[in-house]
């Protein structure tokens, strides 16, 4: 049996909080900063933590851009975390809705800072940038788990936007690698018998990752291009740069579907007598695991706000949210934005993220996960049965 105690008064926190929270979300929005250049942004999340009571670390994990504000009651208790996003893509703006739902977690970090004399505990809001994969060092939140940042947290919680409200979604896990072939450039018309066509290595490598999807499980996906591959047609292609985006339904099968795109890197080299290098990240989004008793807590909160929703699906997008999902119980809902049919990276998803709908949706989100997270604070039942299925997951 919930309590749900203090939900209506978070509610209210979060209202209180409404006209701060929508115009630091369209200042974001209007200032779209890629990957560990947002410093627009996450100067804006720091200051409005820092007016409501919290501490705030900057540069965390060797980051310039990321943060953790911290509150702390003077009675014991469970540390919970809300983690905040807030990257732009290049070209496209805040096409993923960021703007949006970084500050949704800090709206439920400060919405529940207000109670922690009651509830007892700690609240922390984490500043995670670089979530898209398209700068050096991406997977904000990979980085801050690696450095150990999650490893006193008893629970974490981050959203997202949607074309529907999703309490529980399952994420595949995925690695971005590039493949260098090395071959030898000569004229193609004078002494070809002399070239090593780095070309052919990168065409045969496709050819040999395309026979391998006969034996790819369910889930597991393998796109690749060609960045380079020779500029004038009459000298045999000396270099071929590819690019790889590799994903899978667990990090584990991950490694399986990564030593086939290896494998059919060696076959080719060994036929073309191409040398090659294989780049892999520094970092990897590993499978998104939301936890289900967080997420049966979520939907009661939703059921009290009317807010429709789909309890859980899957989907092959990638998240960092699903490295922290590893380390401690993780819930990371979508929320609804916009329309029924509009689709993420796109223009009609940016427009979303700065539409009377789209703030409609941070400010549920940052509703739902105060009260999720409080009933966490409060109830021992849910603290046992989270942790009892987090410990039970593991793998």
């Amino acid at each position: 049996m919930l309590s749900r105690k203090y939900w209506e008064a978070l509610f209210g926190e979060v209202e209180k909080n409404r006209d701060a929270l929508v115009a630091m979300s369209s200042k974001i929005w209007e200032n779209p900063e890629i990957g560990h250049q947002e410093y627009v942004t996450a100067g804006l999340l720091c200051s409005m933590l820092e007016k409501n009571g919290f501490t705030v670390e900057q540069k965390i994990a060797d980051m310039e851009t990321s943060f953790v504000g911290t509150v702390k009651s003077k009675k014991k208790g469970p540390k919970v975390a809300f983690i905040a996003e807030y990257d732009a893509l290049p070209g496209q703006g805040h096409a993923c809705g960021h703007n949006l739902f970084c500050c949704s977690a800090v709206g439920a970090g400060i919405a529940l800072s207000e109670f922690l004399d009651e509830t007892g505990g700690e609240v922390a809001v984490f500043g995670s940038p670089a979530e898209e994969g398209v700068v050096p060092n991406y997977g904000g939140k990979a980085i801050l788990v690696k450095k150990g940042y999650f490893k006193d947290i008893d629970c974490a919680f981050t959203a997202h936007g949607e074309n529907e409200t999703i309490v529980e979604r399952t994420l595949a896990a995925s690695m971005a690698v590039k493949i260098t072939f090395t071959g030898v450039a000569v004229h193609a018309g004078g002494s070809p018998e002399k070239g090593v066509n780095a070309l052919t290595a990168g065409m045969l490598c496709l050819n040999n990752v395309n026979a391998m999807r006969q034996h790819d499980l369910p889930g597991d996906v393998v796109n690749g291009i060609i960045t380079e591959g020779g500029t004038v047609p009459n000298t045999i292609p000396g270099l071929c740069k590819m690019s790889f985006s590799i994903r899978s339904k667990t990090v584990a099968n991950l490694q399986r579907v990564l030593k086939n795109v290896t494998n059919s890197v060696e076959a080719a080299a060994l036929v073309t007598g191409c040398t090659y290098d294989v780049e892999l990240p520094q970092h990897y989004h590993e499978d998104t695991r939301s936890n289900h008793e967080l997420g049966v807590v979520m939907a009661e909160v939703l059921d009290v706000l009317k807010i429709p929703y789909v309890q859980a699906d899957s989907r092959s997008y990638a998240w960092d949210a699903g490295n922290v999902s590893y380390v401690c119980p993780t819930l990371a809902p979508y929320f609804k934005i916009g329309p029924d049919d509009i689709i993420c990276h796109t223009k009609e998803f940016c427009e979303a993220s700065n539409s009377r709908e789209g703030r409609e949706g941070m400010v549920n989100a940052a509703k739902a996960m105060a009260a999720t997270a409080c009933e966490y604070l409060v109830s021992e039942e849910t603290r046992g049965k989270v942790r009892y299925e987090f410990e039970h997951l593991k793998r």
